[in-house]
């Protein structure tokens, strides 16, 4: 079986990366592991460091974008993937990004999530939508899923491309596709802690569109 690097950024994450780094070191599909904490105040980085070899400190929070993007310029194995840190024990389900990559069906796969019930209304996907249909021609279902998997020979082409925090989803979608890759959505059983419909959820989506368009303006 072909081994998976996974980069998992995390900020503040105490509460749920060690099921999800514990799940994955059980896992016979993982090779290895890199953890970068994107400059957390709680016990993320320590758990972290329990749990995987290789845990990155970046001494300030700098943003999901250049958290991943320092992981991608540290990782050496041939399969890359991208995993957020509060998936918990329904990490296993990434597993099944594995099969269109490594298949060649697919430059980069994508996880669909199943809907949670506690979450916004779906503005800042449809704009992500939008923009891919508009800039691509391609129409995705689950723009904005952190978890992907592609290979090693994407790295360069994604790391000259400048990454804004949460735009880093769509920096991928718009990289891959104008660069000639295909992508493929898998449906998944994953699932991570959603943003509701309070002050804090608003203010993560807010910020999130911006970056969304910041991460537009780049191309």
């Amino acid at each position: 079986m072909m081994k998976v690097d996974v980069i998992i950024p995390a900020y503040n994450e105490e509460k749920r990366i060690g099921k999800t780094l514990s799940t994955l070191n059980g896992e016979d599909w993982v090779n290895n592991i890199l953890v970068v904490d994107d400059g957390s105040i709680d016990r993320t980085f320590q758990i972290a460091q329990g749990l995987t070899d290789q845990v990155l400190k970046l001494p300030k929070n700098k943003g999901k974008g250049a958290a991943v993007m320092s992981g991608l310029s540290r990782v050496s194995g041939e399969w890359i993937m991208l995993l957020d840190a509060d998936l918990g024990s329904s990490v296993k389900e990434a597993k099944k990004l594995m099969e269109p990559v490594q298949s060649g069906k697919a430059d980069l796969a994508i996880a669909a999530l199943p809907e949670q019930s506690k979450k916004g209304f779906g503005l800042v996907k449809k704009r992500a939508q939008d923009i891919v249909l508009r800039e691509t021609g391609v129409v995705l279902e689950s723009p904005l899923s952190g978890q992907r998997m592609f290979h090693k020979k994407w790295i360069p082409t994604i790391l000259s491309q400048q990454s804004f925090g949460f735009g880093l989803e769509l920096q991928l979608n718009l990289t891959f596709l104008k660069n000639g890759g295909k992508i493929e959505e898998v449906e998944t059983e994953m699932y991570h802690r959603a943003t509701g419909k309070n002050l804090r959820g608003f203010y993560h989506r807010a910020k999130q569109w911006f970056e969304l368009e910041r991460t537009l303006w780049n191309f």
